[in-house]
């Protein structure tokens, strides 16, 4: 059950009538040996710990270790707030939700750095914000996330999976590509 590019992934889709979420779920279950059930758990919790990333310092600021960031969340969220965005509601929830992320990160909490190899929170920042926006429930997310694991296996199979390597340009890139369809 294995692709090495998009074409043999949508290939794959067509000739199983499966979207990507599945297919890359039945991956899962194949490479990694485990039931489906045990793969599901595993993302609804990264699901849950990006949740934790984006949502905490907001409430609770966080600096970093240098004390150069910190607070920009809870500054947004305010802004927000005030009903002074210029960007649109699902925008400005996930620019907010991806500050959080990085203030979680520069902090030394515990972030979802998979599948882009990045760390400036894009993914749960898009898929938190469409969440609240949107109300889609957590097994949309999850889907959306093995969408993610599917479009970051290809990336690091053939590209990179360095974010040192790729920077955050290359993240913002692969996961705008992620988060499409979502189901």
């Amino acid at each position: 059950m294995d692709f090495k590019n998009a074409k043999e992934l949508l290939e794959l889709c067509q000739k199983q009538n499966l979207p990507i979420s599945r297919i890359m779920l039945n991956r899962e279950i194949t490479e990694g040996e485990m039931p489906e059930e045990e793969a599901l758990s595993r993302m609804a919790r990264a699901l849950e710990i990006m949740k934790e990333s984006a949502r905490t310092p907001i409430k609770t600021p966080v600096r970093s270790m240098g004390g150069l960031i910190g607070g920009e969340a809870g500054k947004l969220a305010a802004h927000q707030a005030a009903s002074r965005n210029i960007l649109g509601e699902v925008l400005e929830k996930a620019i907010t939700c991806a500050v959080a992320v990085l203030e979680t990160n520069a902090s030394m909490g515990l972030i979802v750095a998979a599948p882009t190899a990045g760390s400036a929170g894009v993914v749960p920042g898009m898929l938190l914000s469409l969440q609240e926006c949107h109300h889609f429930s957590d097994e949309d997310l999850v889907k959306a996330l093995f969408n993610a694991g599917a479009i970051g296996y290809l990336a690091m199979r053939n590209a990179t999976v360095a974010g040192a390597v790729g920077g955050c340009q290359a993240e913002v890139g692969i996961a705008s590509a992620m988060l499409l369809p979502l189901p």
